[in-house]
């Protein structure tokens, strides 16, 4: 994990202002639950798949097994603004499932770029694979994985096999 921590805080030193990456953990529960509850109809279509109510995300939020899971959060001033979750896919636990979040209205594509890099760095500590879920993935983040190479489209999930050492899937 200290690989994955060096990295985020690498991270944070180029991003202008009061932004940063962090990994979080178990406290950072309630951090987690106010950006998902923050999320309007359509973001919460994009990232789950449908109409998702507030108790629902609540539960979602409190299912997480923080020791089976990587999260990497984009924080800013008003709170976090992007997140990567990193997930174990039992019972196989070389590969892991692969979510992103990032409700910003502006230009997605550098802070996924960003977010994607360093889901990888915390994955090549464990795992060989990726699953990425076609259906509720990021416009943003299919496009780079289709420019990226390393990456194989299989009907509805997306393969991508985890660069060893501190290989940069995407170049920004």
């Amino acid at each position: 994990m200290t690989d994955v921590s060096g990295s985020v805080a690498m991270a944070s030193q180029g991003i202008p202002g009061l932004r940063g990456f962090q990994v979080l953990g178990h406290n950072d529960l309630a951090r987690l639950e106010a950006f998902f509850l923050a999320f309007d109809l359509d973001q919460r279509r994009e990232y789950f798949g449908g109409d998702v109510a507030d108790t629902a995300l609540r539960d979602y939020c409190n299912a997480i097994r923080w020791g089976e899971a990587t999260i990497i959060a984009r924080s800013g001033p008003h709170g976090l603004e992007a997140i990567a979750i990193v997930a174990a896919i039992a019972p196989d636990q070389r590969a892991a499932d692969l979510s992103m979040a990032c409700p910003s209205a502006g230009d997605r594509q550098p802070i996924v770029a960003d977010m994607l890099d360093l889901a990888l760095m915390a994955a090549s500590l464990s795992y060989r694979q990726l699953i990425v879920y076609h259906d509720h993935a990021m416009p943003e983040l299919l496009s780079l994985l289709r420019g990226s190479g390393s990456a194989k489209f299989d009907g509805d999930i997306v393969r991508i096999d985890v660069p060893l050492g501190n290989a940069r899937l995407v170049a920004c």
